[in-house]
Formats: C-alpha cells, structure tokens, sequence
C-alpha cells in the first residue's frame, strides 16, 4: 500500500472496518437459535465477507504490530465462523435417541472398567460380609455408628426385624427422605466420577469404603437370621443405587488409567476421548440415582411383600444392565 495517495487509504481501512463490524454483529445475531437469513443477497454478502475477513485477519497476525485490531477481526471471523458451522438444534426426538442409545454406548464402551469397578465394590462387600458373620466386633471397622442407627451387633433380632418392617409416615415426609437420599447418592457417585482425575486412586478407595459398608450391614442382617428381609428391604433400591455407583466408579477409573497410560495417541487427546465418554456415563448415573431416590424413599419403608419387593428387584436387575449393555443402535449415524 506503500505510494497510495492518502484519501484512498482512508477510504479502503473505512469500509474494512464496516466489514468487520457487520460480520462482528451479523455472525451474533445469526448464532442464536432461531436465526434465519432473510434473503440469498444476505447469505451472498455474509459469506463473502466471511472470507475476505478471514484472510485479512492472516496478513494482520503476520504483518501489522498493532494487536488490537487483529483481535478486532478475529472477533468478528469467530462469530461469523459460529454462525457459518453451527449445528442443528436438537429435536425432542434426537435427545430421546440419544439418551436411549448414546449412554448404553458409552457405558459398552468402558464395559472393562465397569467390570473391575463390580468386582472392587463385591470383593469388598464379600469380605465384610464374612467378617461380621463370624466376628460379629468387626461390624464397627465397616460400618460408622452414627450410620447405624442402633442396627448393631448388639440389637435383638427383634429390633433388627423391626427396622426392616413398615414405617408410617407421610407424603412430605417421604419427599424430605427421597431429596436427601437423592442428593447423597449422588454426592458418592459423582465423587467416584471426580476423583477419577486423581489417577483413581480415591475412586478405589470409595468403592471399597462403600462395600464394606454393605457388606457389613447385610453380615449383620445375615448373622441374626434376617438375610432373606434384608435383601428384600435392600435390593429394590440397591440396583439402581450401587449400579450408579459403580458405572461412576468405572468411568472415574477409565480417566485415571488414561492419565497413566494413554496408549499410541498423546495423552490430552487420549484424555479427551475417555473424558467424553466418562462424562455421558456420567450423565447416565442422574435416572438411576432419581430411580433408587424415589423406591428409597417411599417404597422401602411400605407395607409391601417380601415376594414383590423381590420381584421389583429382579426386574430392575433384567431392565437396568438389560439397556445399559445390551441395547444397541442400528446403523448408527455419526
């Protein structure tokens, strides 16, 4: 531009700048949602704009010192580009699809890490179990006092099978119980998700804090004669719970195994590919722990049968692994 007379720079920097700030607020306005052009000479003048700003923006970065105005421009390249390559806005349909099918791919996906995450929080609740079974003092290394509740080693069966028994309490009281129920669980199973990115070691740690927790509540039961109710008092709820729990666990897993070992590709990449995934298990683990809140409760405490609380409990047993492992989309569209 070296020997252009003066007024004629003015006036090629003076419609530049017009460029940029239409692509600035245009590319804005047309991200939103609901944005449509008007007409084919605007998307004409849009686009056309788009990729002259673009390569201006190239030459600036290059060659201009003045660093304002490059971010000028590229202020203005972004939210034309965001307009340009928006998605589609989502369909009831297309969330539907993919909560019934994204999130069992994404739990077959990481089915080995799920595995090992089963087989922590069951070894540890198995030998709790053997534990107080025979070593009935050993109750208190699993269980904490306060979580208790009086239910002991030293409780009568009585006041053991009571605890089991129907509770009468009121409709606000059951909504009090189920929200705190709700948000605990999922404190613990999120925990087990987060602390994934601390290699997974405290993810470890929790699965077994919570089977030996287990184990020893139900050695308990267990060793005074009670085994059959508490597993029915325990299991209609416990599916969906512990099955949280330990999807959580896996995925958290998942993300301290990358970090350690990300395999052939470098480790942000590695790391981003299982985080997606971690976190859409994630995302899985909020019906399961609404569904274990709502039978905690209310249906846990009722005045149902131990044959249909056995019967709720297998049928979540066949329904809950039955889609997150079993259900598989057909021709999947990427």
């Amino acid at each position: 531009m070296a020997g252009m007379p003066h007024h004629q720079i003015s006036q090629v920097a003076s419609r530049a700048m017009n460029r940029w700030r239409f692509l600035a607020f245009e590319g804005l306005a047309w991200s939103r949602v609901r944005a449509r052009p008007t007409n084919l000479d605007t998307v004409e003048n849009f686009t056309a704009a788009y990729r002259r700003s673009a390569t201006e923006l190239a030459r600036v970065r290059a060659f201009s010192p003045d660093k304002r105005l490059a971010e000028f421009i590229e202020q203005g390249v972004a939210n034309a580009h965001f307009a340009v390559y928006r998605r589609k806005r989502p369909t009831f349909k297309s969330v539907v699809e993919g909560a019934i099918f994204g999130i069992p791919r994404a739990v077959q996906a990481l089915w080995k890490y799920h595995l090992v995450s089963f087989l922590i929080l069951g070894v540890s609740a198995a030998a709790a179990w053997v534990s107080v079974i025979y070593a009935p003092e050993t109750f208190f290394l699993f269980v904490d006092r306060g979580l208790a509740g009086g239910r002991d080693p030293s409780a009568s069966r009585e006041f053991l099978a009571h605890s089991l028994g129907p509770q009468d309490t009121d409709v606000g009281m059951d909504v009090v119980f189920s929200t705190f129920l709700f948000t605990h669980n999922t404190r613990v199973a999120f925990m087990c998700f987060a602390w994934g990115a601390l290699l997974g070691l405290p993810t470890i740690y929790l699965l077994i804090k919570t089977g030996l927790m287990l184990g020893g509540f139900l050695g308990l039961f267990f060793s005074k004669g009670l085994g059959v109710e508490a597993v029915a008092w325990l299991g209609p709820h416990g599916v969906p719970e512990i099955g949280a729990i330990i999807l959580a666990g896996g995925a958290g897993m998942a993300m301290g195994h990358t970090l350690l070992n990300p395999g052939k590709l470098p480790r942000q990449q590695a790391l981003t590919q299982v985080a997606i995934k971690a976190c859409i298990v994630a995302l899985g683990c909020v019906p399961l722990l609404i569904l274990a809140g709502v039978i905690e409760g209310s249906f846990r405490q009722s005045y149902a049968s131990t044959e249909l609380r056995y019967g709720l409990m297998f049928l979540l047993l066949v329904l809950c692994p039955g889609w997150l492992f079993f259900v598989r989309r057909r021709n999947p569209t990427r």
